[in-house]
């Protein structure tokens, strides 16, 4: 993946080939690799990915509707587990990737370490990651690393993301929503709303995710569309499209500078 931030942004023939996230339903991991496979990254790329660290997870796609809209659903398959990871030990799980994927997936984890520790008060060395460092999640983080690495973007956009509303149950009891550490990870200039859904839109991995990836956000910049990719929730709401979509092109225009 490309990280470029400013206008000028180009590649072969003078043209950026750019992404743009419609996050109005909100993000998390299982969303993003959805929205991925979805816009035509090969399911093995992700999976190859994840059988590096040799840890059983295997990954399936579904076709599903989310509001009667096609989307994709990738099931994250993890055997039985009560392992829970500090931070350098999920750091050392990437050791086997290949170095722009395990660079992006050290920096999500890097991010959630820090909004965690924000969260509860400690350093970042000393999270639990009860959930974030779930071998889903883990999953999750590794495989959309492998995605965009793989669609190789010069330019990443999203819209405003919806956080949800309402409460969830964490590892150690209820929880408001958006979840705290949603919060931590976007005090630093991401537009965000509660959105239609009253559950939880946007997870930790989910924000964390679309904080690495996103150059610049706000509305889709000027661009011929080469592929969209709908990445399905779990929920099937009455209130909202439950998918995240993944609009890919090249841009026929300035493109705004990130922040």
């Amino acid at each position: 993946m490309r990280r470029r931030t400013h206008a000028s942004a180009v590649r072969r023939h003078g043209v950026a080939v750019i992404g743009w996230f419609d996050g109005g339903a909100g993000a998390s991991g299982d969303m993003f690799l959805g929205a991925l496979v979805g816009a035509g990254v090969p399911l093995e790329v992700l999976s190859s990915a994840i059988d590096r660290m040799d840890l059983g997870i295997t990954l399936r796609t579904e076709s599903v509707q989310r509001a009667s809209l096609g989307a994709t659903r990738v099931h994250v398959e993890v055997p039985d587990t009560t392992v829970i990871r500090l931070l350098p030990d999920v750091v050392s799980l990437f050791a086997s990737l290949d170095p722009s994927v395990n660079a992006v997936a050290t920096s999500v984890f890097r991010r959630l370490a820090v909004a965690e520790a924000a969260v509860h008060q400690t350093t970042i060395d000393q999270v639990h990651f009860h959930e974030v460092g779930a071998l889903d999640s883990i999953a999750d983080v590794v495989g959309a690393a492998a995605g965009l690495c793989h669609l190789n973007l010069d330019w990443v956009g999203c819209s405003t993301l919806s956080l949800g509303s309402g409460s969830a149950r964490g590892a150690h009891g209820p929880l408001p929503v958006p979840a705290p550490a949603v919060l931590a990870l976007v005090v630093d200039g991401v537009p965000v709303q509660a959105g239609p859904a009253s559950f939880e839109s946007t997870t930790p991995t989910g924000a964390a995710l679309m904080v690495e990836a996103v150059t610049q956000w706000g509305v889709m910049p000027p661009m011929t569309v080469s592929a969209v990719g709908m990445g399905a929730g779990s929920r099937d709401s009455d209130e909202v499209a439950n998918v995240l979509r993944l609009v890919v092109g090249e841009a026929t225009g300035v493109l705004p500078r990130g922040g």
